[in-house]
């Protein structure tokens, strides 16, 4: 894709707009939800929601990656398309009508930016924030043992270029590890980064989008516990016996033929 932006970690917020524009009267509070994970997906892509410049997401990856059931996010979507916040393109693919009035102007850009580049000098003076073994060593940390399980099991499963660092841990993967051990064991958290590995290597789950540990741990954690089934809800449900590829090309041509509601 020639204009996807993957440093973009925030976009433009206009409050006054949110509370007390017509996104508030049109939609529920479940839609409002998702609507925000639109512009979060548009963000990176200066606007447009789709796999690449001529492929729209298949619903079931969408769904799968957003942690949305397929039928709430399809009247979602259909319902931003009826209202006009979303069109929907030739080959398929979304995009957030009226894009540009939700970014900044060229002058405010400018400010930011200069702003953000003063911060950035004075952060990297300070050090790249990441943690290192003598902070795992430290006292507060009990559960360095599973923090290092964790990372290892992980990299156990040799899922193509996934692999996360065992020295020098990121600061965002300590934190969601160290997240969610409070709320599950490490027996369940290893289950589950099996359960997510063997789904993702084989054609006969439709499920199929990477994430780095740390991403994982904060978005598909719970879907791929074992008690949660992970299994039987991604097993290709339609024309069962179908390859990946195969299962994967009918969701999308059923997505992109499906007429749009007036």
């Amino acid at each position: 894709m020639k204009k996807r932006v993957p440093d973009k970690f925030w976009f433009p917020w206009w409050p006054d707009k949110w509370i007390f524009g017509s996104v508030r009267i049109e939609f529920t509070p479940a839609e409002r939800g998702m609507w925000v994970d639109m512009l979060s997906l548009a963000s990176k892509d200066n606007g447009h929601i789709r796999a690449n410049e001529e492929t729209p997401y298949p619903l079931a990856q969408l769904a799968g990656m957003l942690i949305i059931p397929e039928k709430e996010l399809d009247a979602a979507i259909n319902k931003f398309i009826k209202h006009k916040k979303l069109t929907k393109l030739k080959s398929g693919t979304l995009y957030v009508t009226k894009w540009e009035k939700y970014q900044f102007s060229e002058r405010h850009k400018r400010r930011v930016e200069d702003k953000m580049s003063d911060e950035t000098d004075t952060m990297s003076k300070k050090g790249t924030p990441i943690i290192n073994n003598s902070t795992l060593n430290n006292s507060t940390l009990n559960n360095k043992d599973n923090i290092h399980s964790t990372i290892k099991h992980w990299n156990s499963q040799k899922m193509k270029n996934l692999e996360e660092r065992e020295t020098n841990i990121r600061k965002k993967t300590l934190s969601k590890i160290q997240k969610q051990l409070k709320d599950y064991s490490l027996k369940e958290i290893n289950e589950a980064i099996t359960n997510y590995a063997i789904i993702l290597k084989d054609d006969k789950y439709f499920f199929s989008y990477s994430w780095q540990l740390w991403e994982f741990l904060d978005r598909g954690l719970v879907n791929f516990l074992t008690k949660n089934e992970p299994f039987k809800n991604y097993l290709s449900d339609k024309d069962k016996g179908s390859t990946r590829e195969e299962q994967r090309k009918k969701k999308l041509d059923d997505w992109v033929n499906k007429p749009l509601e007036e």
